[in-house]
């Protein structure tokens, strides 16, 4: 299904191969790389103006990984994630958020979710260069698909 067709209130889940991505006039590519020292399920995202698709990560291994998700431009914040039993959602519902610009790869920063002292923080660090070796790591093709710096935070 393609994410055009997508309701603003379907979940849309990661690409699941590296290969072409064909975007549609309005869509970047969203670039969201989470950083985790514990296996996370659910993680999830929306746009800020609600018009997008919410962005769904089912499962994140402990480490550094790259999801990406072509999606209308605009911004997109991450908004809540599960830690074993317990859903934790940032302040005000938003965890992180980032710009995607139509057309471009659009780096979501190395977002961090985490809960300190019994609350949930999401750090979020601007590592282009990391960013790029990650992405040329689990998905080469897409990253000589968009070999210019990507957009972001």
């Amino acid at each position: 299904m393609s994410a055009l067709a997508l309701s603003a209130c379907a979940s849309l889940a990661p690409l699941a191969h590296d290969g072409p991505v064909q975007l549609a006039p309005n869509q970047g590519l969203a670039a969201v790389v989470i950083d985790t020292l514990d296996p996370l399920t659910d993680v999830e995202g929306e746009s800020r103006n609600g018009r997008g698709p919410k962005l769904l990560v089912a499962s994140v291994p402990e480490g550094r990984d790259v999801f990406l998700f072509p999606v209308p431009a605009g911004t997109y914040c991450m908004t809540r994630f599960k830690y074993s039993t317990l859903s934790l959602s940032g302040p005000n519902g938003v965890l992180g958020c980032f710009q995607v610009r139509a057309g471009e790869l659009s780096y979501s920063g190395t977002l961090a979710p985490r809960v300190e002292d019994g609350k949930p923080v999401t750090h979020q660090v601007q590592d282009l260069q990391g960013f790029r070796i990650l992405l040329q790591q689990q998905y080469p093709q897409v990253a000589k698909q968009f070999p210019a710096a990507p957009s972001g935070g």
